[in-house]
């Protein structure tokens, strides 16, 4: 009787409900079902399960997300030009004068240099400075750090010491802030940077008396010099870079987007760089960079006489567009070209190539008009 439970207690019991008090009766288990086991045991193998397959789900959209940007990327390209309006324009101006005016003096000094001191090529110094400025700096800085890289191209005929580097520097700046920042003359044209260089070198070159005219070239410019061609080799030269120089820019801009080299200082400093560093003749890197700046031009200023802003609706073709700023370059090549066979500004004349591109510009967007006023006539 002594084992015998309380009356209403049942004959089994549970150790795991039992206390160490002696006063308390033993407790037995309740019902457990299979229902209320399993998830105990399954729930962190299914959890687990679950983790990896929606890791796995987003590797998979992430993977076609990067083909999806890939396919853009590629279309992009081979739909070019991708827009139906202008590519982005020079940036706009830096506010402050004291800044765009050292900036300016900066650039000149240190392409001047570069080339004279530490023997870089002047397309070298001038495009390295102009890119680490308008892109470490700040982008509206571009056109000021250009201008004066330009400038900073002189040979040392112009230049000699620091001083006279200090005089063309504060000239450019002078002509810039005048005729750019203030005026900003011939907006949508290349080469009017340029322009403004070779104005500020000619004011420094008649201060020093220097000549303008040297020494000619003794082959004749449309003498075939044993090539086979109407035109001296130089001329050639200058005529296909040129028109390379300025086809790459505009694709580079059409392709690019704003936070990379659409801008066209950019665009003409990344052309001359790469030019500066893979091509080994001196008068093709040249004839590249002069191009390039045919290539800063707005399509619907160069193709078809648009004043910035209002460019006509619809987008050229790419055979069109090619074909403009390829026959703007090989004019400006040409005009180039001539100088050279004729002595004019040789030597290292700061802003050359610049004004060389600015009239082939001119010349092309003449020779356009001209000949849809012939168009127009005969309908």
């Amino acid at each position: 009787d002594e084992f015998k439970r309380p009356h209403g207690q049942p004959d089994y019991f549970s150790g795991s409900e039992a206390t160490s008090s002696k006063s308390q009766p033993f407790q037995p288990f309740s019902a457990i079902t299979p229902q209320q086991t399993a998830p105990s045991i399954i729930t962190p193998a299914f959890t687990k399960i679950t983790s990896q397959q929606q890791q796995q789900q987003q590797q998979q959209q992430q993977q076609q997300q990067q083909l999806q940007r890939f396919g853009r990327d590629a279309q992009t390209l081979v739909r070019w030009p991708r827009s139906s309006h202008d590519p982005p324009g020079v940036s706009s101006e830096f506010p402050f004068l004291a800044t765009r005016v050292g900036i300016t003096l900066l650039s000149t000094l240190s392409t001047w240099f570069l080339h004279l001191h530490n023997g870089y090529s002047p397309v070298l110094a001038s495009s390295a400075a102009t890119l680490l400025i308008s892109t470490c700096l700040d982008k509206r800085l571009g056109q000021a750090a250009f201008c004066g890289s330009f400038a900073g191209m002189s040979g040392a005929h112009l230049a000699p010491d620091v001083s006279s580097a200090m005089v063309l520097a504060m000239l450019t700046s002078l002509s810039y802030e005048v005729l750019i920042h203030a005026k900003n003359l011939s907006l949508g044209i290349g080469g009017r940077l340029g322009a403004t260089a070779f104005l500020a070198t000619s004011a420094l070159a008649r201060y020093r008396g220097v000549a303008s005219v040297g020494r000619k070239v003794r082959r004749a410019v449309w003498k075939t010099g044993g090539t086979g061609f109407p035109l001296s080799p130089i001329v050639m030269t200058m005529m296909a870079f040129h028109a390379l120089g300025a086809m790459a820019t505009i694709f580079l801009r059409e392709a690019s987007d704003e936070s990379g080299a659409a801008d066209p200082v950019r665009a003409s400093s990344v052309v001359g760089l790469l030019g500066a560093l893979f091509v080994k003749d001196p008068t093709s890197v040249l004839a590249l960079y002069g191009g390039s700046f045919v290539g800063m031009s707005l399509p619907s200023r160069l193709m078809y006489g648009s004043a910035p802003g209002n460019a006509r609706s619809g987008s050229p073709t790419a055979l069109a567009l090619a074909a403009a700023f390829g026959g703007a370059g090989a004019i400006a090549g040409l005009i180039h070209g001539i100088t050279i066979h004729q002595g004019y500004w040789n030597g290292g004349w700061g802003g050359k190539a610049g004004l060389c591109a600015f009239a082939g510009c001119w010349v092309y967007r003449g020779l356009a008009s001209a000949m849809d006023a012939v168009k127009s006539r005969a309908r």
